[in-house]
């Protein structure tokens, strides 16, 4: 199935001059699969914040629906 995956933040070096991606992932994938599909593992980001789908806040293990979103988000921080 074909998502979008848009990096914010200081995520957005992981994707060059590419704003956002299109991408082919299996079906009922998770949104960490669909990080891993193109080069991204959370968990060795430090500033890795959180993940939306469609403009809504989901834990990284949600699963992803054909035409899906996916943002990815740096962590937030300041004072």
């Amino acid at each position: 199935m074909e998502i979008t995956i848009t990096l914010r933040g200081t995520l957005k070096k992981y994707f060059g001059q590419d704003k956002e991606r299109k991408v082919e992932v299996p079906d009922n994938c998770t949104c960490d699969e669909a990080l891993q599909t193109v080069g991204i593992n959370y968990k060795e980001i430090p500033s890795f914040g959180f993940v939306a789908v469609n403009g809504m806040r989901v834990m990284i293990y949600d699963r992803l629906s054909p035409g899906d979103e996916l943002k990815a988000y740096s962590r937030i921080s300041g004072g």
